[in-house]
């Protein structure tokens, strides 16, 4: 399954811009799959909150310093959306409406059938089953958002061209691994420095998605020596009990897909593991203590051109590369 916020074309870098970072993969080739080139830039505090660009000069002036070292003039970009503004709702809608009148017909109903938290949506869908009705998932997120992003990719001499959604991203690079069991019902948990996402996927197609915010201390976090990492100095009491409530919410997600979405019928099976937190494998431990549901990872070892492999920290940017097939 794949999102179309915007017009697609072919030869992509897969930019993923989050609160704390900015990440880049050029695949060589996608069969075999062979990365070109990646780079890593952390932000400072407050560039960016919650997904939304609140300086945009600094980021203008440290994305023009990236795309220069990197050599990316005038290449097309693939980029992720925020997960903090992104809405799902499963909807039915007539069956008479056909697949290109879909994204039509949604924008007529906007305030009357259909509700959402922001105006100025942008759309995309995927249909579940026709029958007497039509089952859709609709995605929608600001379409102030997409535009900041894709102008300031524009400013920089970048062109635009597709935008996703991380859990698809993951998902996708999951599934291509060969690791994805398409009858398990999968809890993707995104764990990131300044975000949580946690994704429930039945048969390919996210049937519920969960931002929880994270509020660090930013004076916390410390990029060590070479601009190459994020360190934890915090208190790690602190973080233990944010696990906790972290473990409560996993709980209740996956309680609210069984009975409430599912009348105790269907349940998670597995949980895929990701995200760039330093305290990534203490979360991990705890999971597998509180949960009795197996833990997964995404197990890569993709080559660089040079021979090096892959950190897993790109792999989000790698599972965009392989958005449109294979």
């Amino acid at each position: 399954m794949d999102l179309s916020f915007l017009p697609s074309k072919n030869n992509y870098i897969n930019l993923i811009i989050r609160d704390h970072c900015i990440r880049l993969v050029e695949l060589k080739s996608t069969n075999p799959l062979q990365v070109k080139k990646y780079h890593e830039r952390f932000l400072p505090p407050n560039i960016i909150k919650d997904g939304k660009i609140e300086d945009v000069t600094t980021l203008k002036i440290i994305l023009e310093q990236c795309v220069d070292e990197w050599g990316l003039k005038r290449k097309q970009v693939r980029f992720v959306v925020p997960d903090s503004v992104l809405v799902m709702r499963k909807l039915s809608i007539p069956a008479d409406i056909m697949d290109d009148e879909i994204i039509g017909y949604l924008y007529l109903e906007l305030g009357s059938t259909i509700h959402l938290p922001f105006e100025d949506p942008v759309f995309d869908v995927h249909v579940l089953n026709r029958s007497e009705k039509t089952d859709i998932i609709l995605f929608a997120v600001p379409e102030e958002v997409v535009a900041s992003y894709s102008s300031l990719l524009e400013d920089v001499k970048l062109k635009p061209v597709t935008a996703d959604i991380s859990p698809l991203s993951l998902y996708r690079l999951y599934y291509e691994n060969g690791q994805r069991n398409e009858h398990e019902h999968l809890l993707v948990v995104h764990f990131d420095v300044t975000g949580i996402t946690l994704s429930i996927f039945v048969r390919h197609v996210p049937m519920l998605v969960r931002t929880v915010a994270l509020t660090p201390d930013l004076k916390h976090w410390e990029v060590s020596e070479g601009n190459s990492r994020l360190q934890w100095s915090g208190d790690i009491v602190q973080f233990n009990l944010f696990v906790e409530d972290f473990i409560t919410e996993v709980e209740r997600v996956m309680g609210f897909f069984q009975y409430s979405m599912h009348q105790g019928n269907e349940r998670v099976q597995k949980i895929l593991l990701y995200g760039d937190h330093p305290n990534l494998p203490l979360v991990t431990t705890k999971l597998k203590e509180k949960l009795e549901v197996k833990i997964d990872t995404i197990e890569q070892a993709i080559e660089k051109i040079d021979g090096d492999t892959l950190p897993n920290s790109y792999y989000l940017a790698l599972g965009l590369a392989l958005k449109e097939g294979r």
